[in-house]
């Protein structure tokens, strides 16, 4: 009996040793790991490139990563260290394969059609109810998160395979950034109301040939495509419509077989006008002059303006001072947001902490003002910083019409003050700069479609679309490499046998560039 007892009281400790850890790992004698991937250069990495607010320094002055005053937040709030391993990937897609691979995560930043892969590929876990209960002091997503943010995360579904499942955008994800999508272009050569009469037909316009690019991915080239193939039927919605901007969305998300026909068409076209495919050259080419027009993500549009008009380049070589606009086409425009997710069997509590943390509206300025993009969040903090980059005084300007009111309350909502959304602003930065590419008003947002997770047909569908057009691309480029291969072994062993007595048969340096398109996904 005795016996029997005590096997007993061993079997009980072995099964509550799990317990026991956990509790001595809330303990905060033990280092908790949080491991965190992002996007390349997406979070504030200290050093003078950071904003300066009120926070302890480094000895020599600078600013600390981010990332370290979590760490010391999280240890403050919680009683418990935490280190995080942080990692950073290219494109979706490498994030994607690299969770394939068995990689273990316990916090992602995809963007908006991946997050909805990766849920309803049931890669995710939800957030806790608790995150999202504002009386919660260490709760600064749900107190701060921008309403217009807010109330398109809880208005999506979820396209699961269960279809019993009403799980929303903002069950699975946090928003981190977002923005729109248009054309950073030179003023200098495009006319205005030109571009407002061709929109995304920009993109097959004769009159630009090899002077615009497109980035070097299926699914943005594939939407301007689709711009293109229904700009008619978009134009002929009635935008006083209440379904105005759902109709919109279907049309450019179409994946019928009829419509990737038509599309493979456009893409084609494009392809024969465009300079090339890019990711991330396209800001240095058209500061540089190399190209008038540039399909950009907004940030990425206000650092080329920056740039340009500040006169240097990426590597800060000193230039010509060059002023560049943004133009978002009337017809429509694709909406885009990143998020953060949490993979199953990933550490909610830290994640979520993290996820907090910077949401701090002064945080969100932090991250804002080190990568370029607009935050998710919203309130004072937010407001004042927007507002002491764009804001005027009317009473500097001569003219009337160089200066408009400019109202973000559909942004900011009751995260501020009523009425202090709306100030007066630069006429040119209201219309056309970095004001219109940072903080898009409510009506340009209107007209902006959120691009689907397409499902697994459509997309392979698609994917052999781009593949087929850019095997043909290269195909042409390595036909002329072979030849020109093929010319110079002809010319050496001519050289070889007859030496100097064929200077004809020495080749000679030609002028000229190749367009390299490299298979990248934003």
């Amino acid at each position: 009996m005795k016996k029997r007892r005590l096997g007993a009281l061993a079997l009980a400790a072995v099964a509550a040793l799990p317990t026991l850890l956990f509790l001595a790992g809330c303990s905060g004698e033990e280092t908790v790991v949080l491991r965190v991937f992002n996007w390349e250069e997406y979070i504030d990495e200290g050093g003078e490139g950071s904003y300066q607010y009120d926070y302890e320094v480094n000895e020599d002055g600078s600013a600390p990563p981010i990332i370290e005053d979590f760490e010391a937040w999280y240890e403050e709030t919680y009683s418990t260290p935490i280190h995080v391993e942080y990692s950073t990937f290219g494109t979706n897609e490498d994030m994607y394969n690299q969770l394939q691979l068995g990689d273990k995560y316990d916090l992602l930043c995809p963007s908006e059609y991946m997050i909805m892969k990766l849920a309803a590929e049931d890669y995710l876990q939800p957030y806790d109810e608790s995150f999202f209960d504002p009386a919660i002091e260490e709760n600064y997503y749900i107190r701060n998160v921008s309403p217009y943010i807010r109330e398109m995360f809880e208005s999506n579904r979820i396209n699961k395979a269960d279809a019993s499942d009403d799980a929303t955008w903002a069950d699975y994800a946090a928003g981190y950034m977002w923005g729109v999508t248009g054309f950073t272009y030179n003023p200098a050569y495009v006319e205005e109301e030109e571009l407002s009469e061709l929109g995304w037909d920009i993109m097959c316009a004769g009159q630009y040939q090899n002077k615009v690019t497109t980035k070097d991915n299926v699914r943005d080239s594939y939407f301007v495509a689709l711009a293109i193939l229904y700009r008619d039927e978009i134009e002929a919605l009635d935008k006083s419509d209440p379904d105005y901007n759902k109709k919109l969305t279907a049309i450019l998300n179409r994946t019928d077989e009829e419509t990737i026909t038509k599309v493979e068409e456009i893409m084609r076209e494009m392809d024969e006008n465009i300079y090339g495919y890019e990711t991330d050259t396209g800001k240095a080419d058209i500061v540089s002059g190399k190209i008038w027009l540039n399909f950009a993500w907004s940030g990425d549009a206000v650092y080329a303006m920056d740039i340009a008009e500040a006169g240097e380049d990426e590597e800060g070589n000193e230039t010509a001072s060059t002023l560049l606009n943004f133009f978002i086409p009337e017809e429509c425009a694709n909406l885009w947001f990143d998020g953060w997710v949490m993979p199953k069997g990933a550490n909610r509590q830290a994640a979520q902490a993290f996820v907090n943390f910077m949401s701090k509206p002064e945080n969100a300025v932090r991250n804002m003002y080190y990568i370029g993009y607009s935050g998710v969040i919203a309130g004072e903090e937010v407001l004042s910083y927007v507002k002491d980059c764009y804001e005027v005084d009317p009473a500097d300007y001569e003219n009337a019409e160089d200066v408009t009111s400019y109202d973000l309350s559909y942004f900011f909502g009751d995260t501020v003050e009523a009425g202090s959304a709306v100030f007066y602003a630069d006429s040119e930065q209201a219309s056309s700069r970095q004001l219109h590419a940072h903080y898009p008003t409510e009506d340009v947002t209107l007209r902006c479609a959120v691009m689907d997770y397409y499902g697994e047909e459509a997309n392979e569908a698609i994917n052999e679309l781009w593949s087929r057009i850019k095997s043909e691309t290269l195909d042409a480029w390595a036909i002329a490499v072979i030849c020109v291969g093929i010319a110079l072994i002809i010319a050496a062993v001519l050289l070889s046998k007859f030496g100097g007595k064929l200077d004809l048969f020495r080749p000679k340096p030609k002028k000229g560039y190749t367009r390299i398109r490299q298979q990248n996904l934003r």
